[in-house]
């Protein structure tokens, strides 16, 4: 019998999936500084993005208290609340 069929197959990988690498809000807070554009580039120089390929997805963990203008290509709806709220705003990169 030939190799491909002895090894066990296991599970599904799908091939469309699209990982984000995530960031919170919290982090934005203590990383930057209030009214300063947080764009991708800003966050891979902080490190805060390690793959230049990566896309970004931002989340709403934590309170936030300066007025951001975030740059990413996902927002939880939390996220975009909490930034309006704030006196910030959002822009989805493509």
């Amino acid at each position: 019998m030939p190799l491909h069929r002895r090894v066990p197959k296991r599970g599904f990988h799908n091939p469309f999936r699209v990982e984000y690498t995530v960031i919170n809000l919290d982090t934005l807070v203590e990383m930057f500084e209030a009214g300063t554009p947080i764009t991708l580039e800003r966050l891979r120089e902080r490190g805060l993005v390690k793959d230049a390929r990566a896309k970004v997805k931002v989340l709403g963990r934590g309170d936030i208290v300066k007025a951001l203008v975030v740059q990413a290509h996902k927002f939880s709806e939390s996220a975009v609340k909490k930034i309006a709220a704030a006196g910030g705003s959002t822009e989805v990169v493509a």
